[in-house]
C-alpha cells in the first residue's frame, strides 16, 4: 500500500483498521471524541503490549492536521506509525523502544476541516467548521469556487485604484504596484468566492462564517474574542480541543510533544507570549538542545514563536497548543511547520513572517519556475475571463494554493514527510527510564533477610521531565512498593517508600571537560528488613509516572 499521499477520511479509517488486524500486539486503535460534525478522532497507540500496560511506559505524543487545510500532517503522522510498526521486526532500535517507550498518535485533529478542504467542491476555513462568533455571514466576500473546477483560485478585477499590476517578468504573474506608480493598468486581486450583502460598489474582505482557530482554543493564558481572533467562547470549548486535553492531562506519562502543521520549513518551541529571558533557564538549555537534534536531522531551523515566528511585530498568540503542554504540564513540545515552497524554489534563510510584507519580486518568478518544472500542470494556472455574477467581466487564475503552498505537490510529498521520522525516532532515546541499577538479598537468619534496592534513571530527561514539570508538581515522585504475602512482615523499611525525582543527563549538558562533574543523582537506594519464611515469594513495584513502572518478583532463599 502507498502509504505516502493525501488521506481521506474514510482512507484512514480503512487503513488503521488494517492495522488492527495486521499489528494486534503493537497497535491499539481508540476513538478520544467527536467533532463537531460527529466524526470520530482517532488516537493510536503503539507500543509491545506484551511488556506491559502503555500508561507504564514513558511516552510521545504526536498529532497533526488542527488546522484544517494542513493534510501534509496527518501523511506525516501516519508515515511515522507505518514506519514504527513495520519497523519491530527488523530495526532493533524500534523494538528496543516499543518494548520499553509508547507513542500516542492523532493523525487527524480536525477531521471536519480536512473534510470540506479535501471534498470534490472544497470550502477551506482556519479549523472548525462551527459557525463562530456568528450564526449568519458577515457583509463581504467569501472564498469558494465559483466555476466548479473543484479549485479555489485567484480573481483580478482592472481598476485605476488597484494594488496590483501583471509583472514585467512573467504576464502570469502579479507584481506588486509601487507606491509612487501611476499611468499603467492596474488591478484589484481577490480570492475567488462570492460577496454577501453586496451593494454593487464596495468590496469587503468578510471574516468566516467558521471563525475559530483551534490553535487559539487551549488553556494557555487563554483570551477573549476581542484579543484574540479564533479563540472560542471559552478554553476548550470545542469538542476537538476537548478530547485533546482530556486525553492528555489524564495521561502523565508523556515527556515530549510533537505537533505537525503547514507551512514554513521551522522548528517552534515555546513560548509564543514571554521572551526566552523569562523561561526557566535550564529548561531553554534543554528545548534549544533538541532542536540543534531537530535541525541536524530535518534541515529545518528551530526558533522561539516568542522571538521568530509572530504574525505581527506587536502581537503574540495564546492559547496554543504547545505552550500548553509545557506550561501546564512540563512536557518538551514543539510546533514542526512542514513544507514551504520558497524554502524548497531556493530562497534560502528567509525570515518567514518578514517575507510575506516584503521581498524581491524575483523571487516570485523563482518560485513560478520551480512550480513549472516539479508541480502540476494546474498548480498555477493562466489568467481566463470570467462573467462574475456579482462582479461581472474579471478574470480568474493563478495559484492553487491548497497543493503549493499550504500543501507540497504530490510529487515533492515523499521528500518532506519522511525527512521526520528519523527525528522522532532520536526523540525516543531521549525519554526518561527506570531500571534496577542493582537488587541484592542477603539472609541475616532462618526468617529474616537484608533487601538492598538500587534504582536509577536510565534516560536523558528526568523524571519529571523539566523544572516546568517540577514546579507544577505534574507528576508523583518515583514509588517504591513491596508487596508481601500472609505470614510475612517488615522488621525495617515501609512498604510504600516515596525516592524523589531522578535526574537523567539533561542537568549535565556542559563540555568543559577539565571541570566535569557527574553526580549520580540518577540513582537512590532503598533498604528493608524482612521477616518471612525460604521461598516466600515479594513482589517489587518501582512506579514513575514520567519514566515508567517495574514489576519483579523476589524468591527469598
Amino acid at each position: 500500500m502507498d502509504i505516502i499521499h493525501y488521506y481521506t477520511n474514510e482512507e484512514i479509517a480503512n487503513l488503521l483498521e488494517d492495522w488492527s488486524l495486521k499489528y494486534p500486539d503493537l497497535f491499539q486503535l481508540s476513538v478520544i471524541g467527536k467533532s463537531y460534525e460527529d466524526r470520530p478522532i482517532y488516537l493510536l497507540t503503539i507500543t509491545n503490549q506484551a511488556t506491559g500496560k502503555d500508561t507504564e511506559k514513558p511516552a510521545i505524543w504526536i498529532d497533526a492536521n488542527l488546522h484544517a487545510t494542513e493534510i501534509t500532517g496527518t501523511t506525516t503522522a501516519l508515515y511515522i506509525a507505518h514506519q514504527l510498526l513495520s519497523g519491530y521486526g527488523s530495526d532493533p532500535q524500534v523494538r528496543r523502544q516499543l518494548d520499553q517507550s509508547v507513542y500516542y498518535i492523532v493523525p487527524r485533529a480536525n477531521p471536519d476541516g480536512a473534510e470540506w478542504a479535501l471534498a470534490l467542491n472544497p470550502r477551506y476555513v482556519r479549523s472548525g467548521v462551527r459557525p463562530y462568533p456568528w450564526e449568519e455571514k458577515d457583509e463581504g466576500l467569501f472564498e469558494q469556487d465559483i466555476n466548479g473546477d473543484g479549485k479555489i483560485l485567484q480573481m483580478r478585477l482592472q481598476d485605476p485604484n488597484g494594488d496590483w499590476k501583471i509583472s514585467s517578468l512573467d504576464p502570469r504573474l502579479m507584481e506588486k504596484r509601487a507606491p509612487e506608480e501611476t499611468g499603467g493598468i492596474y488591478y484589484r486581486v481577490f480570492p475567488e468566492g462570492i460577496l454577501n450583502d453586496y451593494d454593487g460598489y464596495t468590496i469587503k474582505s468578510a471574516r468566516p462564517l467558521e471563525g475559530l482557530d483551534f490553535n487559539r482554543n487551549f488553556p494557555f493564558e487563554w483570551r477573549t474574542e476581542g484579543e484574540q481572533y479564533g479563540a472560542g467562547p471559552y478554553p476548550t470549548s470545542e469538542p476537538e480541543i476537548r478530547a485533546l486535553t482530556d486525553f492528555v492531562t489524564s495521561h502523565h506519562n508523556i515527556n515530549l510533544a510533537i505537533t505537525f502543521h503547514t507551512y514554513s520549513r521551522v522548528i517552534l518551541r515555546p513560548y509564543s507570549t514571554k521572551a526566552d529571558d523569562d523561561m526557566n533557564t535550564e529548561d531553554l538549555w534543554v528545548f534549544k538542545k533538541i532542536g540543534e537534534i531537530g535541525t541536524k536531522i530535518t534541515g529545518y531551523r528551530c526558533v522561539s514563536t516568542f522571538h521568530d515566528f509572530k504574525y505581527h511585530p506587536k502581537e503574540v498568540t495564546t492559547g496554543a497548543f504547545d505552550d500548553w503542554m509545557y506550561d501546564h504540564h512540563g512536557v518538551f513540545t514543539y510546533t514542526i511547520e512542514l513544507w514551504d515552497l520558497p524554502t524548497e524554489a531556493g530562497i534560502k534563510d528567509r525570515k518567514w513572517m518578514d517575507w510575506w510584507r516584503e521581498h524581491p519580486h524575483e523571487e516570485d518568478l523563482q518560485i513560478l519556475k520551480w512550480v513549472d518544472e516539479h508541480a502540476a500542470p494546474d498548480a498555477y494556472l493562466p489568467w481566463q475571463p470570467y462573467n462574475h455574477p456579482q462582479l461581472g467581466k474579471i478574470e480568474l487564475g493563478g495559484w492553487d494554493n491548497f497543493y503549493t503552498w499550504r500543501n507540497p505537490p504530490v510529487s515533492q510529498l515523499e521528500q518532506e514527510v519522511s525527512r521526520h521520522y528519523p527525528f522522532i525516532l532520536t526523540l525516543g532515546e531521549l525519554l526518561p527510564h527506570l531500571s534496577i541499577h542493582s537488587l541484592e538479598v542477603k539472609k541475616l537468619n532462618d526468617n529474616d533477610y537484608h533487601l538492598n534496592l538500587v534504582v536509577e534513571n536510565s534516560g536523558f530527561l528526568p523524571s519529571y521531565t523539566s523544572q516546568q514539570g517540577k514546579a507544577r508538581k505534574v507528576c508523583r515522585p518515583v514509588r517504591v512498593e513491596l508487596e508481601l504475602p500472609a505470614g510475612a512482615s517488615l522488621a525495617n523499611g515501609k512498604r510504600l517508600q516515596d525516592l524523589g525525582h531522578l535526574e537523567g543527563r539533561s542537568n549535565k549538558m556542559e563540555h568543559a571537560g577539565h571541570a566535569a562533574e557527574s553526580p549520580t543523582d540518577n540513582r537512590a537506594r532503598l533498604e528493608w528488613v524482612i521477616h518471612a519464611a525460604i521461598g516466600t515469594k515479594i513482589n517489587l513495584k518501582v512506579m514513575s509516572e514520567r519514566a515508567g513502572s517495574l514489576h519483579q518478583e523476589i524468591s527469598l532463599p
